[in-house]
């Protein structure tokens, strides 16, 4: 299911529960990317919101819990450095995946200094993305089970 913020909207019948599948956040550009995204993400039914500005989605996450959101390197409307660092300090954290068309060791330091998860290779390989969006749901969705038991226990009162 793809929801494309800015256009038209797509619904698509679930076969397992919502909270059971990766649900993310893509900033790409119209192109053979964003329709690979589509047609893995619908393929798996799984959630996918693509926003067409780094705003919009900066917005967009705000308001929502995305576990993954994947980022286009090549924007040309915000320095991927910021919109890295900037969405590697929201609450709760997403794992920010970079879609780029280079890629090198310089490249994967600073990413990962920023706070970025993961750097997918474009034009964007199906499995490659289906390791990539599932590893980081998995990660958010074992920290958020964790931050609930946390949050659960009560310290003891001493008297």
């Amino acid at each position: 299911m793809a929801i494309d913020i800015g256009s038209r909207m797509r619904r698509a019948k679930w076969s397992r529960r919502p909270a059971d599948v990766p649900k993310a956040l893509a900033i790409v550009r119209e192109g053979p990317d964003r329709k690979a995204l589509e047609t893995v993400f619908g393929e798996l039914e799984w959630p996918l919101t693509l926003a067409n500005s780094t705003m919009c989605a900066i917005a967009l996450k705000q308001r929502s819990a995305y576990p993954v959101v994947l980022y286009e390197r090549e924007r040309t409307q915000c320095d991927w450095r910021e919109a890295v660092s900037f969405l590697s300090r929201l609450s709760p954290r997403p794992y920010v995946i970079l879609l780029s068309s280079s890629y090198d060791k310089n490249l994967w330091d600073e990413f990962v200094r920023r706070g970025g998860f993961d750097i997918l290779r474009t034009p964007v390989d199906r499995n490659s993305l289906i390791l990539a969006v599932t590893s980081g749901w998995r990660l958010w969705r074992n920290q958020q089970k964790l931050l609930e038991k946390s949050q659960a226990i009560t310290p003891l009162r001493t008297a």
